[in-house]
């Protein structure tokens, strides 16, 4: 069976990456695995002791996105499964799908930052670079 990995942050384009998945596993019986990323560098404003509400605080809205992708996905028919992790986007998300043995990651061409894309360079281009399976880029 095909394996698909939909990353999501809340921008426009990782909407699009979404409904892309959906459509791919309809079409192919494809599992799905939903995942967005929270940059690990956030922890280094915190203090040890803070780091446990912090996290709960910064996975607020990683889980509203991956309960909204749920019902989304539900709502086609498409059972899917969403996971949240701290780290580098693009590391975590080619680290996912090779123990995941992905056949295809789906990503947006922009997140939500546009001047960490800038900077930083996009986790799109990155994963092009270092993922271990297809990567659709969505615009």
């Amino acid at each position: 069976m095909k394996k698909i990995i939909v990353a999501v942050d809340g921008s426009e384009l990782s909407d699009k990456a979404l409904d892309r998945a959906i459509v791919e596993a309809t079409r192919h019986g494809a599992e799905v695995l939903c995942v967005t990323v929270v940059e690990g560098l956030t922890f280094l404003a915190y203090k040890r002791e803070e780091i446990p509400d912090a996290w709960e605080h910064l996975m607020r809205e990683p889980k509203k996105l991956l309960a909204e992708a749920a019902r989304k996905a539900e709502a086609a028919g498409v059972t899917i499964r969403t996971l949240a992790e701290a780290g580098r986007p693009a590391e975590t998300i080619a680290k996912l799908a090779r123990q995941e043995k992905a056949d295809e990651i789906i990503v947006g061409s922009r997140g939500k930052n546009a001047l960490d894309n800038m900077l930083l360079g996009s986790v799109s281009g990155r994963l092009v670079q270092i993922a271990p399976c297809t990567i659709v880029v969505v615009r």
